[in-house]
């Protein structure tokens, strides 16, 4: 990943635990599919601080630490929008405010309310699923995130540069904001070429948002800790290019290489990190309309013709 900041002038760790055994599944011919819906993200239990590892290693969880690692031991298969995964960092995350502009879609995210726990929870897992690989590159990872505060700034070409080339493709942007010892995403961006690439309108994604309080995305998600694995290496390594297999809403998979680059602002003092991923690949605007099309018809289906004879 290109690492760039600039300059404008002007205790202990903790990891979310929430079981995701009670999802709702969504049945989109059924009537009572939003107020299923509604109630599609759990409400997080208690846990006392010395919860180390759950008794079952398949128990359908999620964790997100201070340093915002997430974390699940789930595929997030329930209240999906058609063959699209889940955007993990909607399930820590609620959309607070979304903003639709004409080239691109900015959600505003504020943390769920779930209690943390202590990292070594997600090493300890590592090592129980023998993920040697993933475990040093989180090692790695924590490594790097200590040194963020030394890295220098962005100047503005770098900005640009980034900037311009995600025009030109899908991508996705998270906003972070770092202070001290934690780490927190303060808005996810993308453009409206990133929604044609999974096959959807602004519409659907409303819909769906409005439905279950999550957010798709792009990446197949199959089994997810294989995911988890291949994109915390990429990021972790600071890997520019890396290739990850995609999922459209209708199913269709296909390999897409992604350049990694990071944007770093430093603004009043506090530090802003910009990760964007962005998808080299051409995308199909009349795939996502003729999906919307079809959904609107499930929803409002046609009458259908009655042939009258004329009355002489």
């Amino acid at each position: 990943m290109n690492s760039i900041k600039m300059e404008i002038n002007n205790p202990s760790t903790k990891i979310a635990v929430i079981p995701m055994n009670k999802v709702i599944k969504k049945k989109k011919q059924n009537s009572k599919m939003k107020e299923q819906c509604l109630n599609s993200i759990p409400q997080p239990k208690e846990f006392v601080t010395s919860f180390i590892i759950p008794r079952n290693i398949n128990q359908n969880q999620y964790f997100r630490t201070k340093e915002n690692i997430q974390f699940a031991l789930t595929t997030f298969n329930d209240n999906t929008l058609g063959e699209l995964g889940i955007n993990i960092f909607s399930i820590g995350y609620s959309v607070s405010q979304t903003d639709i502009q004409q080239q691109k879609v900015e959600y505003h995210f504020q943390a769920r309310d779930f209690d943390l726990a202590d990292i070594s929870t997600i090493f300890q897992m590592l090592r129980i699923l023998n993920m040697d690989k993933a475990y040093n590159n989180l090692s790695k990872y924590l490594q790097r995130y200590d040194q963020i505060s030394s890295i220098p700034c962005s100047t503005e070409l770098e900005i640009q540069q980034v900037e311009e080339l995600a025009s030109k493709y899908p991508y996705e942007c998270y906003t972070f904001r770092h202070e001290r010892n934690e780490s927190v995403i303060l808005k996810y961006t993308h453009n409206i070429k990133f929604l044609h690439l999974m096959g959807i309108t602004i519409d659907m994604i409303e819909e769906f948002l409005r439905e279950t309080k999550t957010l798709p995305c792009a990446i197949r998600v199959n089994n997810y800790l294989e995911v988890w694995h291949q994109v915390f290496e990429a990021v972790s390594n600071d890997q520019q290019i890396f290739e990850m297999e995609v999922q459209n809403f209708n199913g269709k998979r296909f390999y897409v290489k992604i350049k990694q680059a990071q944007i770093f602002v430093e603004k009043d003092g506090k530090l802003y990190g910009y990760l964007y991923w962005i998808y080299l690949t051409d995308t199909n605007q009349n795939l996502a309309i003729k999906n919307y099309e079809a959904e609107l018809d499930k929803l409002y289906p046609k009458p259908k013709e009655c042939l009258y004879k004329q009355i002489k």
